[in-house]
């Protein structure tokens, strides 16, 4: 059996979606050389780092991830590896290349090797995205849960759709759809099927929240 994290670092100066998320600022506020024991304080959005999101973060109506049931986040997940640079897009034609055989309500995982890129400036700046048939192959495929190590799913590059985020509410428009994003270490993954253990922070009412995932080989 291998472990295999794939929920990145949260620490202070990392990567953020700007405006109006704010960035991940952790401080300490006791020590135990001078207090007797250790405490910090956070200040996180709900898409800071790797998280884990419902549809209602587009649409009202829909489960917040502190409804989700427990057994929805321990899941057979499929892995697809189609290696992409800086706003590179991810086609039918990569998806399909790999091989994968995808069962109905499969959970899919897409390794592109951008999340080596973490941190750096061009992380969501030039992220790869799904093409619209890709997106529309995803959902023919009756995924219900999906992951990608980019942090960019729709064409941010779009003065349109970089707002309007089509793809996703595409995704979403089938209530119980789930995501996980922007994930890591696909190179240490070997397997194409996986165990997917996800472990969010249990927040009322939040649409999305920073989590914590591994899968087993």
């Amino acid at each position: 059996m291998r472990i295999v994290e794939i929920s990145g670092m949260i620490e202070n100066d990392m990567w953020d979606y700007g405006e109006p998320f704010p960035p991940a600022k952790i401080e300490e506020i006791a020590r135990v050389e001078k207090d007797g024991f250790s405490a910090h304080k956070f200040l996180l959005s709900t898409l800071s780092g790797t998280y884990l999101e419902t549809g209602a973060h587009l649409f009202s109506g829909i489960r917040t991830v502190d409804e989700l049931k427990p057994e929805e986040l321990v899941r057979e997940a499929v892995v697809i590896k189609t290696p992409k640079s800086g706003t590179e897009t991810i086609t039918v034609e990569d998806l399909e290349r790999a091989g994968a055989k995808l069962k109905k309500w499969d959970t899919l995982l897409v390794y592109t090797g951008w999340y080596k890129m973490w941190n750096k400036k061009e992380f969501v700046e030039k992220s790869p995205y799904f093409t619209h048939e890709a997106m529309d192959w995803i959902i023919d495929k009756k995924i219900k849960f999906l992951g990608g190590d980019f942090p960019c799913f729709d064409n941010h590059l779009h003065p349109v759709e970089g707002k309007d985020l089509p793809l996703l509410k595409k995704f979403y428009k089938k209530s119980g759809r789930i995501i996980l994003a922007p994930i890591i270490n696909g190179d240490k993954i070997r397997k194409k099927r996986v165990k997917l253990f996800v472990f969010p922070l249990r927040i009322k009412g939040a649409s999305a929240v920073p989590s914590r995932a591994i899968v087993i080989e």
